[in-house]
């Protein structure tokens, strides 16, 4: 059955109204995507994996960030488009791992608990996630997800005493490591399924080129043509 990208819209900078999100909030992502660049149904098809499509046509549970690090506002950043680093979260629990932490709903403030993918932060588009909601984390877990995230990149040679996470809540007894098969398979379905966001960033990063590269023509064209006038006048 085809799948309908109805529910994938691109809104114009009149359009565009968005919260700033602030490290260490709860953001759910939007079921309505929007980029800079409008593809069309066969491209749609193609970049985004099943996974991804599942969740933007809505069959799919609620999906969950945690802000990482919040959008930096410049002079060369259109507003519309704002840039932010987020750690996934997910509902489905039964996935903990030494680098796949739970939160708690009584530390999260929703009526769920999640788990923290602390190996998995990415980039996303701000105007794509929906809102904030529930709590939001603690100085204190915010850093230890962090440090778990710098442990598994190799930035760090070991993590901090196990009693603190447990201390924080986070901690479960059914400890897999990453190696494990069935969580190995479960950050392949993740990965899969941060098509959702990072393909937005990717055709952001391309309308920039684009844009740089008309402007580039631009100015050689209006160079070429002072020139012009310049030796008509001589």
């Amino acid at each position: 059955m085809p799948i309908s990208f109805e529910k994938i819209i691109f809104l114009n900078k009149q359009m565009y109204n968005i919260l700033k999100p602030k490290a260490g909030e709860i953001w759910k992502v939007n079921y309505l995507i929007q980029s800079p660049l409008n593809f069309a149904s066969e491209e749609q098809y193609s970049l985004y994996s099943s996974l991804a499509r599942s969740f933007l046509i809505g069959n799919s549970p609620p999906r969950y960030v945690m802000i990482v690090k919040e959008p930096e506002l410049s002079e060369d950043v259109d507003e519309q488009w704002l840039i932010v680093y987020v750690m996934l979260l997910s509902v489905e629990i039964d996935f903990i791992s030494n680098i796949d932490l739970l939160i708690p709903a009584k530390i999260s403030g929703l009526d769920q608990d999640l788990l923290a993918e602390t190996w998995h932060i990415i980039p996303a588009l701000a105007c794509n996630l929906l809102q904030p909601v529930g709590k939001r984390i603690s100085h204190h877990i915010y850093d230890y997800l962090l440090t778990v995230s710098d442990y598994y990149q190799g930035l760090i040679s070991q993590l901090p005493i196990i009693e603190e996470i447990q201390q924080l809540g986070c901690k479960h007894e059914k400890l897999r490591s990453a190696n494990n098969p069935i969580i190995q398979e479960f950050h392949q379905a993740e990965q899969a399924w941060s098509d959702v966001l990072t393909v937005p960033v990717a055709a952001y990063y391309t309308y920039l080129k684009s844009i740089k590269f008309t402007n580039a023509i631009l100015n050689e064209a209006l160079q070429l043509e002072q020139d012009l006038q310049s030796d008509i006048g001589d």
